[in-house]
């Protein structure tokens, strides 16, 4: 899967997967912050492996927050 991200004058992000603009499913807008969730499990927790655990980009959408997540 191709990903392009370009930034905005106004420093948000536009999204693009395969030449498909990424869209908020709620709102419409097609301008977003990037953010980085970690995907934590109850055994990397316990054994404190968090900071070893996989990770997702988050796009949150500038308007109205709704977040998307991928594994890249």
């Amino acid at each position: 899967m191709d990903v392009q991200i370009s930034e905005q004058d106004d420093g948000s992000l536009q999204v693009t997967f395969d030449g498909k603009r990424l869209t908020c499913v709620v709102c419409g807008y097609d301008n977003f912050e990037e953010r980085d969730s970690l995907l934590n499990t109850r055994a990397g927790e316990f054994l404190n492996l968090a900071w070893a655990e996989d990770k997702a980009t988050n796009f949150v959408c500038n308007r109205c927050g709704y977040m998307f997540w991928f594994l890249f």
